[in-house]
């Protein structure tokens, strides 16, 4: 046989990658040297082999490292429909309403005169009053210690000073919580719009705050008078000024334990920017933290704000700006808050919240839009130094969401999500399946 016959056919000639060494590529050879080059080149396939097979379970040795070495992969999440057919949803609660230490829903449908609630965990809906109109905001808070938390609602909304009755009311179950609760109006003030409940004090003891949408001179598209923020401290429920700072409209609270303090403080989201309010020594003080969005009044300022942790480091999320399309994250870098636009495509932007769904100690952002894409994203930090976050789809068209809150719904030590959804008129559960 000759050398030439021992040569690969072309067929078993491959093209190697440009620059690179195919094992296969053909070898001229010498006349007189045939058995021995060819003994040569087998020795050098075999050798080339053995290193290939080294590599590759090196490489396959790495693989299987690598997932301790990567950032955790985004959780998945499971959908649940709690409820359908709403009629305009805003808002969704998270409270034990009848002590069997399972969350349950409350779910505010700002079209209809009735608030429902939704027993977990086979969300069956109970009826908590009827014969309201407007209902716009709830927060919950178990004030007589019965275990049963009182609710907190403010109702008779408008967008317009004039029209809105801006009732506030506390709700108070009779005995048997699947049953028709109390109503106890404390207070009308004309668009109220967010009510919280804040331990201002640090003794575990709060106070309800009212937060109404603009003040009694306000028209569109401006909306330029002064907005008085207000709170009333239970059994008396008299109206107490906090102060008269915020200007436009303000659409954001949250109570948040700021700078260390064991008392909560109250962050405000508006035309101004966000600021944060904290009671001490019989007074309150309030300090700007960020402008928000940079536009001219009335697209300026920010619409929503959640305080979250990375680590031992905490990071201001909003929207901008009002029912905006951009989600901001704000970190501290080098001394002074820093403003990072991790997206500006979504539509009518209404509710954010914020959880560590991982599990590893550093929260992920959750965002609803009621408009564009009716859809719901959560948002994580990619480079732990600096301020870049991905973008994952929670629920894709399917949830026009006005109002989300995180919880654990189903007590397996995961943070779950809820949310309620305007134009999608339903209430889904996102339930957290990390591993």
């Amino acid at each position: 046989m000759s050398c030439s016959s021992r040569t690969p056919s072309p067929e078993a000639v491959s093209s190697g990658p440009r620059g690179g060494v195919n094992l296969l590529e053909r070898e001229r050879v010498l006349p007189g040297h045939c058995d021995r080059q060819v003994s040569i080149r087998g020795q050098q396939v075999t050798a080339a082999r053995s290193r290939l097979r080294l590599a590759l379970a090196a490489t396959a040795v790495l693989l299987l490292a690598a997932p301790a070495e990567l950032t955790p992969a985004t959780p998945a999440f499971i959908t649940h429909t709690i409820a359908t057919g709403l009629s305009k949803g805003y808002q969704v609660v998270v409270a034990d309403l009848n002590r069997d230490a399972k969350p349950d829903v409350i779910a505010l449908d700002s079209g209809t005169s009735q608030l429902r609630w939704y027993e977990n965990p086979d969300w069956t809906p109970h009826v908590l009053i009827d014969g309201i109109q407007g209902a716009i905001n709830a927060a919950a808070d178990d004030i007589d210690g019965d275990g049963v938390p009182e609710i907190a609602l403010a109702h008779g909304f408008t967008m317009e000073y004039a029209t809105s009755a801006g009732i506030v009311s506390i709700l108070q179950h009779r005995g048997d919580p699947r049953a028709p609760w109390s109503v106890r109006e404390i207070d009308r003030l004309p668009t109220a719009h967010r009510v919280r409940f804040l331990d201002i004090d640090g003794t575990g003891k709060r106070v309800l705050v009212n937060a109404p949408l603009i003040g009694a001179q306000a028209k569109a598209p401006d909306y330029r008078d002064q907005v008085p923020l207000v709170l009333y401290r239970p059994g008396d429920w008299k109206r107490q000024l906090i102060d008269e700072g915020e200007q436009g409209v303000v659409h954001g609270i949250v109570a948040a334990r700021w700078g260390g303090d064991t008392r909560e403080s109250l962050l405000s989201a508006g035309f101004l920017g966000v600021h944060v309010r904290s009671f001490a020594n019989g007074r309150w003080t309030s300090t700007k933290l960020v402008d928000g969005e940079p536009s001219p009044w009335p697209k300026s300022g920010s619409s929503e704000i959640v305080v979250g942790r990375l680590g031992s480091d905490t990071f201001l999320g909003t929207i901008e700006p009002w029912h905006g399309n951009r989600v901001v994250a704000y970190r501290r870098l080098d001394g002074a808050w820093t403003r990072r636009v991790i997206d500006d495509s979504i539509v009518d932007g209404h509710t954010m919240a914020v959880g560590d769904f991982e599990g590893d100690g550093s929260d992920e952002i959750v965002v609803g839009e009621r408009g564009g894409k009716r859809s719901v994203y959560l948002y994580r930090l990619t480079n732990p130094g600096g301020n870049i976050w991905s973008r994952h789809v929670l629920d894709d068209g399917g949830m026009a969401a006005a109002g989300c809150a995180v919880s654990d719904l189903n007590g397996d030590d995961r943070l779950d999500v809820v949310c309620v959804g305007t134009a999608t008129a339903n209430v889904k559960w996102y339930e957290n399946r990390k591993q």
